[in-house]
């Protein structure tokens, strides 16, 4: 009786060091954020990001000085006059607020597009250094409550995507 006992005291000791060193954790923003390649698809993102920022804020400077031209001079002109540029005025927000919603859709469609590839291009390069690592699991940060840093590979990963993944 004591053999058995201590036969599966071995057996269950030996599999849980073994699970112990198979799951590990990663943080996918990092992973995107301090990569090499990660950071071109983010500067790529921000540059957009701020183009658009910025054309947005010049179309909005140009309604608010067409706004202010009209308080200006709606005592001096008539009803009619005024009721017309209030019109156009009218007209041009809401080609603003098109040209703003599509912009917005546009760069959100983008983005999930590069972020899905930067993903599927990183899948393999993961897949290795889990192999090269006898990782049989690794988690994604922002799923996990609490945990161990020493399990956490995020820094190991991204020196291995930067020495291995070459940018098309």
């Amino acid at each position: 009786m004591k053999k058995i006992v201590c036969i599966i005291i071995i057996l269950i000791s030996s599999t849980i060091t073994y699970a112990e060193n198979a799951v590990y954790f990663v943080d996918a923003d990092s992973l995107l954020n301090n990569s090499e390649y990660g950071k071109k698809i983010v500067n790529k993102l921000k540059n957009i990001n701020s183009k658009n920022i910025s054309d947005l804020e010049k179309d909005e400077k140009e309604l608010k000085k067409i706004e202010d031209e009209i308080n200006k001079i709606k005592n001096i002109i008539t009803e009619e006059e005024l009721n017309k540029k209030i019109s156009d005025l009218k007209d041009k927000i809401i080609i603003y607020r098109k040209k703003k919603d599509t912009k917005f859709r546009e760069y959100d469609d983008y983005k999930n597009k590069e972020l899905n590839e930067f993903f599927a291009k990183i899948t393999p390069f993961i897949e290795k250094f889990m192999e090269i690592n006898s990782i049989q699991i690794i988690l994604e940060k922002k799923n996990i409550f609490i945990a161990n840093s020493k399990y956490d590979k995020t820094d190991l990963l991204i020196q291995f995507m930067n020495k291995n993944i070459k940018d098309d």
